[in-house]
Formats: structure tokens, C-alpha cells, sequence
């Protein structure tokens, strides 16, 4: 079985997720397995947390839209919600790599992140739009103490012309939002900073392409 990402891959856009996830299905169709999708996403969402390749992605790729990871978990344990966003255009500036193996080995870190997580969940389900999920992201990515100086620029740089920003994580690429009128300005602020990679935000889920 071969795989490929057309995203960039350690820098925070959960491909390792997304990888585990289209294996799965992959898998589940080419010997018959007949697993059901809670299933599929269950052992996809088990191989990234024994793998140390990430925690939650797999939880958000399932489901599709700007999710919020109520209990953390596949769908045996786990629990989701969404923000009723619009499929927006989602800007990025791909900075560098953040190892997440090395990230999770170290409790401290985790822990840090932990914490933040925690406030900024609290914060959100306060008022569950885009916009407060756009500044809480900042709020945590700022708090784990893995932001770079140069996403800090970048970040500083879309709130200035009229755009949200925050770190995808992990990795040391800054993603951002904007209204309409303004994608233009943030798009332009952003090119300052290397190529801007634009996506959406979409409520699809995986499927298979081909049978």
C-alpha cells in the first residue's frame, strides 16, 4: 500500500492523523475487514497515541468543521461538538517542523500543555464562535511556550491587518482567518513572511475516492 500527503508533513496540519485514518480505511476495504467508520476512527486514534504522532487529530478529521474535543478519546471514550462556521478560506505560512514524539516524551511540556488546553476549553464553550476560537487558540499556543519568534511576528502581523491567527499545533506554522473584506490585506501581510498555502474549512469527512 502506498500513501502520500499533499500537505506538509510534521508541521502541524495532522497528517499523521489523516495518514492513520486513510490506512485504516484503505486497510478495512482491500482484505474485507468490515469494520464500521466508530471503528476505523478508534484504531486510527489508538495508533497515533501509542506512536506518540498526536492525540486529537484523528477525533477532529472524523468529524469535519471547527470542531471542539469535549472528552478526549476515540469514539469508544471521546466526546465532539462544532462551531457552526462558514467553509472560510484558512491562510498558512509554514515556518518549520516541531517534532510531536518529542513534545509528548517530555512531561513537562505535556503538562504544560495540559494546563492551557484546560483554560482555553473553559474559555471557548463560554462563547462558542470562529472568532473566540481563533483567539483562544492564540491564547493557548502563546501559553505552551512552543511559539516561535517568528510565528509570534507572523501572528502579530495578520491581527494588524485585520485578520485572526494562532499556531497550528505542533508545528511552527501559523494559520489564519479573516472576513471576506479582508482576506486581501491579511493575504498580502502574510506574503511578507514566505508562501502563503490557502485551504478551507470543510465539514467533510473520510471517504473513499475510489472502489
Amino acid at each position: 500500500m502506498k500513501s502520500w500527503a499533499e500537505i506538509p508533513v510534521g508541521c502541524g496540519f495532522g497528517a499523521s492523523g489523516a495518514g492513520a485514518l486513510g490506512a485504516a480505511y484503505a486497510l478495512n476495504r482491500a482484505l474485507s475487514l468490515n469494520r464500521t467508520v466508530n471503528g476505523l476512527t478508534e484504531y486510527s486514534h489508538v495508533a497515533e497515541v501509542v506512536n506518540r504522532s498526536g492525540l486529537g487529530d484523528v477525533a477532529a478529521q472524523s468529524s469535519g468543521g471547527v470542531v471542539i474535543r469535549l472528552h478526549p478519546g476515540g469514539p469508544q471514550f471521546g466526546s465532539v461538538d462544532r462551531i457552526p462556521a462558514p467553509e472560510a478560506r484558512v491562510f498558512c505560512i509554514v515556518l518549520g517542523e516541531i517534532s510531536t514524539d518529542s513534545v509528548l516524551a517530555d512531561e513537562a511540556a505535556a503538562g504544560k500543555i495540559n494546563a492551557a488546553g484546560k483554560a482555553a476549553m473553559l474559555e471557548l464553550l463560554k462563547t462558542p464562535t470562529l472568532e473566540n476560537f481563533m483567539h483562544q487558540a492564540k491564547n493557548f499556543a502563546s501559553s505552551t511556550g512552543l511559539m516561535s519568534s517568528t510565528a509570534q511576528d507572523v501572528i502579530e502581523a495578520a491581527y494588524a491587518n485585520g485578520g485572526l491567527a494562532s499556531q497550528a499545533m505542533l508545528g511552527d506554522t501559523v494559520f489564519a482567518v479573516a472576513p471576506y473584506s479582508q482576506e486581501f490585506p491579511l493575504y498580502e501581510a502574510l506574503q511578507e513572511f514566505g508562501q502563503v498555502l490557502e485551504y478551507g474549512i470543510s465539514t467533510c469527512i473520510p471517504r473513499l475516492l475510489y472502489d
